[in-house]
């Protein structure tokens, strides 16, 4: 992702460059002054702008309302805490105003950026029975989250359907209290806490009038928050990114439990515990699974004759070819200590053959490790099984690993 950063002061445009490109991967350049952006010839590849309200040549001009009429989202970094200037760029519907005295607002616009990765890559679902508010709602969301998915509902069985469809996408429901068809958003919270967890899905509760203890009864039946709808344009959007933070946070835990630290593949863990799930319900709908174990040719003799700063090099170089040769619905694990599994879904043995001759196989012949003067060179064996060797999720690893044996006899690819 590019950010461009309109920022004058040098200390503080490099500390938050540093910090973005650091923590976040991002692309960030840096220009220090009006007369600097109007040389610019396009902003069109800058996802975000960060901008200085304050800029030493553009004190009080229209840069602001320049970028709006671009349709950039902003935003603005100032070290003004005063009121009536937060009141008024608030009008102009920037997405968020941070404050750049200390490393902690720093680490405020980090977890902003996160929020708003985490709506782009995952669905909003906003439930609402009057199609005007609906819409009104939907474009304000699209204010403050303009690359967010959003999808619409008018019903509690509309949700419901949308949420089955959407499985492990939609992360963020905003329910109204009255609904369509004779139902409550009271109803729909307790039918989504049926089947969804506080870190699948997080829900937040809008009504118009607060009567009957309704905030009680919706936090007890297990809404994450609750909203009356004479909401201000940002105590709605602290409540929303309240809620995904906490999402986001529960993933990062989970992506450290579930993921090999050094080459970055998901470990055993996630493999008996989310690899067991996808693989029943794929049988479950008649598809084939192919497993596949890699193992490291001579890795040992490798780790012995340049060090294991060496062997990790290779090992990360490799873990990085299998993630690069896999489908959006497969996965890599590190299985062991330079053995690897690759999980297949809808896909036969053949067709794994395929993409790992000529995927994986391929890269590996071409890729060259330069350490100092020397040229490292590595290869690999691999075993295949797939549905039709076995019933049982262990079988197939089994009888995959039994491949793996054979095809190290011949230093090649084994398939059941």
């Amino acid at each position: 992702m590019k950010i461009l950063l309109i920022e004058d002061d040098k200390f503080y445009a490099k500390q938050v460059k540093v910090f973005l490109q650091e923590r976040l991967g991002y692309q960030v350049d840096v220009v220090r002054s009006y007369k600097e952006f109007k040389e610019m010839p396009s902003i069109e590849e800058y996802k975000y702008v960060l901008l200085d309200i304050f800029l030493e040549d553009c004190a009080d001009c229209d840069l602001v309302d320049e970028l709006i009429a671009q349709e950039k989202p902003i935003i603005i970094i100032t070290s003004s805490e005063d009121l009536s200037i937060f009141d008024k760029y608030n009008r102009k519907k920037i997405i968020d105003y941070v404050i750049k005295h200390d490393m902690v607002r720093l680490e405020y616009l980090i977890m902003k950026l996160k929020i708003l990765d985490f709506l782009e890559k995952y669905g909003v679902l906003l439930v609402e029975d009057s199609q005007s508010y609906r819409r009104y709602l939907y474009n304000f969301f699209k204010i403050y989250y303009p690359y967010a998915n959003i999808m619409l509902a008018g019903s509690a069985d509309e949700a419901l359907e949308i949420l089955e469809e959407n499985d492990d996408f939609i992360k963020v429901v905003v329910t109204d209290y009255v609904l369509g068809e004779g139902s409550t958003g009271l109803d729909l919270v307790k039918r989504i806490r049926q089947n969804y967890l506080f870190e699948d899905v997080a829900i937040i509760a809008l009504t118009g009038i607060d009567v009957d203890n309704m905030m009680a009864r919706f936090l007890k039946s297990g809404a994450n928050d609750f909203l009356q709808k004479s909401f201000t344009n940002f105590e709605f959007v602290c409540r929303i990114d309240n809620v995904v933070k906490s999402l986001i946070q529960f993933e990062e835990i989970k992506s450290h439990v579930n993921k090999d630290y050094l080459t970055g593949c998901f470990n055993r863990r996630y493999l008996y515990d989310a690899g067991i799930k996808m693989f029943y319900a794929l049988r479950r709908a008649d598809k084939d699974i192919s497993i596949a174990i890699f193992d490291l040719d001579h890795f040992k003799k490798l780790n012995d004759t340049y060090g294991h700063f060496v062997g990790d090099m290779v090992l990360k170089d490799f873990a990085k070819i299998l993630q690069e040769s896999i489908r959006g619905s497969d996965f890599v694990v590190r299985y062991g200590g330079e053995e690897f599994l690759m999980f297949l879904g809808s896909c036969d043995r053949q067709m794994a053959y395929n993409i790992i001759e000529e995927r994986v196989r391929k890269r590996v012949l071409e890729r060259v490790i330069h350490v100092d003067e020397s040229e490292i060179r590595y290869n690999f064996s691999c075993g295949i099984c797939d549905t039709k060797c076995g019933e049982s999720f262990e079988e197939i690893i089994k009888k995959a690993d039994e491949r793996l044996y054979e095809a190290k006899e011949v230093r090649g690819i084994t398939v059941a």
